[in-house]
């Protein structure tokens, strides 16, 4: 059993103990906020056994194995080292870090500990991620990929009325391009590996950070096109463009939970049957990381991991978007 604790009382981390509680392996201990009234609200929601707004207590708590990170971006890097250094494994909420210094930093980290700390970046644990993969030779040369992830966010109400949440805010590393660009980037990076080269163009607000944008993925023998939008209303789909068929996946590619083989013929349903709640599966993949210590496999998700943020830095640097964290 691996006795988890958790950092944050936003959505994000309802799904992730909704999700926790559906995979045997794992059983909460200990939820900690900041602020105890938030603390002790959301440890009765969860029926957490145990709740604290006291970081070294919780940091320090002596039947906790891993602790699941759900804080504001720019504190991912500063929480997984803390946890690390405590002696537990961390699951680190997406976007992973900041940038590539952290990233190189929290793996030094991470070899120096000896503990695991997960990217939980849901796609590349679902059961379709490998049903593309096994499925794209069927649809003849792969020419173009399109994906699109344009959700209207309910905190840029916030920014019409000339505020600054977190999410929109560079001091916490915010934007469209880390809360939405990391998923289509990370799945191109997994089946294709690192592009050739990409540009990035994008909205943004006046404090530099981006609201909405496309970037391009230059591969040898296609080009990927991936919209995202936090600022608009739109479409949530991604499509895989061959010289014979395509594959389409007809919701949020975040998800995953659909993948259609599409002809002049017709459509064919590919796609795994597979849980709507596709948090259970990084779970999974995570909780047998941990019980066979098998490092192999982390470093495989990892490599992907540091290739993604490689595209990140480069999308960021292109549009002058600078993060507190950089400096």
């Amino acid at each position: 059993m691996i006795r988890i604790g958790t950092i944050g009382t936003s959505v994000i981390t309802d799904d992730f103990i909704h999700a926790l509680k559906q995979v045997e392996d794992y059983q909460l201990v200990c939820v900690y906020s900041r602020d105890e009234e938030k603390a002790r609200l959301f440890a009765q929601k969860h029926a957490s056994p145990e709740c604290t707004s006291n970081w070294d207590a919780f940091l320090n708590h002596k039947h906790m194995d891993a602790i699941y990170v759900a804080s504001p971006n720019d504190l991912h890097f500063e929480h997984s080292v803390a946890i690390l250094r405590a002696g537990k494994h961390a699951i680190t909420e997406k976007p992973f870090v900041s940038n590539a210094h952290e990233f190189e930093a929290l793996m030094a980290v991470v070899k120096e500990t000896g503990k695991f700390c997960f990217d939980a970046i849901l796609p590349l644990h679902h059961p379709n991620l490998q049903v593309i993969k096994e499925a794209l030779p069927s649809i003849g040369k792969l020419k173009l990929m399109m994906s699109n992830m344009v959700q209207y966010s309910s905190r840029y109400k916030m920014v019409l009325n000339g505020q600054i949440p977190n999410i929109f805010n560079p001091v916490h590393s915010g934007g469209a391009l880390m809360d939405l660009g990391v998923y289509s980037t990370s799945i191109c990076v997994a089946l294709f590996g690192k592009p050739e080269s990409l540009t990035y163009t994008c909205n943004k607000l006046a404090n530099g950070i981006d609201t909405s944008g496309v970037m391009v993925l230059n591969y040898p023998d296609f080009v990927v096109t991936n919209t995202f939008g936090k600022d608009s209303f739109g479409i949530n789909n991604m499509t895989f463009c061959g010289e014979e068929a395509s594959l389409q996946i007809p919701l949020q590619p975040s998800r995953l939970l659909g993948v259609e083989r599409v002809t002049m013929q017709g459509r064919q349903d590919i796609g795994a049957e597979s849980l709507r709640d596709g948090m259970v599966y990084e779970l999974l993949d995570f909780a047998s990381i941990i019980k066979n210590n098998d490092w192999q496999k982390y470093q495989s998700f990892m490599n992907i991991t540091k290739d993604v943020i490689s595209c990140l830095d480069d999308a960021r640097r292109q549009n002058g978007i600078v993060f507190r964290t950089d400096r």
